[in-house]
């Protein structure tokens, strides 16, 4: 009796035998954890391309705009999963008010693991939306850099006379045409557009696809503002004198460096009516001065303002009563020159004593680019501002007060190699 027992407390506690059940219990959990890591990897690989088919189906049915962008969108969207060997729902496409063009679709994955705890298919979805965002023609552009999009950046008050021929006028936040409606082809606003001719409120931002020609800039005066120079119109072959008046001969023009101010004076053209050549004139740590009484005019000449934040850099016309400046520019042409098309540039470097306010004795005639990116510009009185060929004023914010004549047009701006922003026209939002 008593060996019986023992054999039994000896069976009881005995734990050889167990180990294979225990493994084999083990082994469930084990195994489906990882059959579930294999599988859900393979339908978030499915979810990622199918997030990239939509997207580009969204993108290509957005770019054609038509009352036919659902099939190509779904044309495009079927051959990119046929090329994959993917089985999806057909997606469903729809559009918006504000040019958003809209998508979703799922698709159900296959389990080659999961299956053994009944888990067969694995579902799996996308969304997408894109916006259309017509090419940049403004005339005028505020660019509102670092505002949110209800900041108000251009403004016409009082009573301005704006005559614009086939160009826009822009800004990435809102804009208020209180005094005038614009008399644009289109106002175009990444905010709200008030007041405005051809309202477009909520409109893709423009990037600043001109503070990359800061990369042409080469100074010459050092960091310190020098005397500066006056230079007197009417006399063509006659240019300014000293230290603070350098010549830079470059391969496809030539450069005046300018160190100091650069005060305008006389009744003419600064270099010649009908030069050979283009010019450029950098005026380092500065101002741009037009003497009261002046007519300036210049040909194939781009004005490059640059230096440091410790001085100001601004286009100073006379102010007062019975005061009266004209500057009327020209850019240069050559193709191969990096300044093409560009009248005036304010150095993006520069962010401080760069805002303008141009008075009632001010005006202001440009063709081509007048970039004055951080700059915030306010114009009063009788300002005013024509152009023959094409022109495009780049700026921080705008603002005009009083009586105000503003008369753009953008009719030859091949001829003279203005380029705008044109290249992003859909983008993808969430």
């Amino acid at each position: 009796m008593l060996s019986t027992l023992k054999l039994l407390r000896r069976f009881c506690s005995g734990t050889d035998a167990s180990i294979a059940t225990t493994f084999a219990l083990a082994l469930i959990p084990i195994m489906t954890g990882v059959g579930a890591a294999i599988d859900y990897s393979r339908a978030n690989a499915v979810k990622s391309f199918l997030q990239s088919a939509l997207d580009t189906a969204l993108i290509a049915g957005a770019k054609d705009g038509t009352s036919n962008w659902t099939q190509v969108a779904l044309n495009v969207f079927q051959g990119n999963l046929a090329s994959k060997n993917i089985s999806a729902s057909t997606p469903t496409f729809g559009s918006e008010a504000d040019s958003t063009y809209t998508g979703s679709v799922t698709a159900s994955v296959p389990t080659s693991v999961l299956g053994v705890i009944n888990i067969h298919r694995v579902n799996v979805g996308a969304n997408g939306k894109a916006k259309w965002a017509e090419a940049d023609n403004s005339c005028i552009l505020a660019l509102d850099k670092g505002q949110p999009s209800s900041h108000m950046s251009l403004t016409l008050n009082g009573a301005p006379i704006v005559n614009l021929s086939g160009c826009s006028i822009r800004t990435n936040t809102s804009m208020n045409c209180n005094g005038h409606d614009g008399n644009s082809t289109k106002s175009f606003a990444g905010g709200v557009a008030t007041g405005c001719n051809g309202p477009k409120s909520n409109a893709a931002p423009v990037p600043d696809t001109y503070a990359a020609l800061a990369s042409n800039i080469a100074k010459s005066c050092g960091t310190s503002k020098g005397p500066g120079v006056g230079w007197s119109a009417g006399n063509p072959g006659t240019l300014p004198t000293g230290t603070a008046f350098i010549t830079v001969s470059k391969p496809t023009h030539t450069e005046y460096h300018v160190c100091g101010d650069l005060t305008l004076s006389g009744n003419g053209y600064l270099t010649s009516s009908s030069p050979s050549t283009d010019t450029v004139i950098v005026i380092e740590n500065g101002d741009l001065i037009i003497a009261d009484d002046a007519s300036i005019s210049t040909a194939r000449t781009a004005i490059v303002m640059t230096g440091t934040n410790s001085y100001s850099a601004r286009v100073k016309f006379p102010n007062g009563a019975g005061k009266l400046g004209t500057l009327t520019l020209s850019p240069p042409t050559t193709s191969t020159n990096p300044w093409q098309a560009v009248a005036l540039y304010l150095d993006p470097v520069l962010t401080s004593n760069v805002d303008n306010t141009w008075g009632s004795g001010a005006q202001f005639n440009a063709d081509g680019l007048v970039y004055l990116g951080n700059s915030n510009v306010v114009t009063d009185g009788n300002t005013s501002s024509t152009n023959s060929k094409c022109t495009k004023f780049v700026m921080n914010s705008f603002t005009t007060n009083g009586h105000v004549d503003l008369t753009f047009t953008q009719s030859d701006c091949a001829s003279i190699g203005l380029k705008q922003w044109g290249g992003i026209t859909v983008h993808l939002t969430r």
